[in-house]
């Protein structure tokens, strides 16, 4: 009777070779997403950062569309300035809905920001790059009044890059504000990090095939 491999060890080996060509071939669409500000900018280079601080502090109406160096707000309600009662801490650009383009010559694949709700409210956040649309709903992030505020961040892979974003207040009643708006680019991974994954499940299987091969016994 011929010696059966454990089938574990059979589906493990397989998965592995198949995940990693596959990984190899398509990649994949989100590298990472972070709620660290410095592990966020340890992914590449910061090439843009939006703080708000010439806007004139309190509640302050704007009129959309205005640019931020590469950023372009195309909607929102207003600015809750550092000393208008709704932050301790930053000068945040605030509204129920906050709506903004980001330019796509050059291409940005890092994105992040900090960010605070005013009022007892979630907020939901919907990222935009040429490939896909990335949606957050209900998120709970600090409150304004705290002087404590969230960050959020993300990078892609594989030429994908930032188109827009929008982030909305749950609650119609309440807002969000953001801050330290941030772009930047994160290199793509050498093709030498690809070939030595591929090269280790490729030894997991010569190894499991060698070990099948050694262990065929008739009784």
């Amino acid at each position: 009777m011929l010696y059966q491999p454990d089938r574990k060890m059979k589906k493990l080996a397989v998965f592995w070779v198949t995940g990693l060509l596959m990984f190899v071939m398509t990649g994949i669409a989100s590298a990472g997403i972070y709620n660290d500000r410095a592990t966020f900018n340890a992914q590449g280079i910061i090439s843009f950062n939006s703080n708000f601080q010439d806007f004139p502090t309190g509640l302050t109406p704007l009129s959309p569309p205005f640019k931020r160096g590469d950023v372009t707000y195309i909607q929102l309600e207003g600015i809750a300035g550092k000393d208008s009662g709704y932050t301790k801490t930053e000068q945040l650009l605030g509204g129920q809905i906050i709506s903004a383009d980001i330019a796509t010559a050059p291409k940005y694949n890092m994105f992040g920001f900090d960010m605070a709700r005013i009022g007892g409210t979630t907020i939901t956040i919907t990222l935009y790059s040429d490939q896909h649309t990335y949606n957050f709903p209900s998120m709970w992030v600090s409150n304004a009044d705290s002087g404590n505020l969230s960050f959020g961040g993300g990078t892609l892979l594989n030429g994908e890059y930032f188109t827009g974003f929008t982030i909305v207040a749950d609650n119609t009643y309440n807002a969000v504000g953001i801050t330290n708006v941030t772009l930047g680019h994160s290199p793509a991974p050498e093709p030498s990090t690809y070939a030595l994954m591929l090269v280790g499940g490729l030894f997991v299987a010569f190894r499991l095939k060698k070990s099948v091969a050694g262990s065929a016994i008739t009784a």
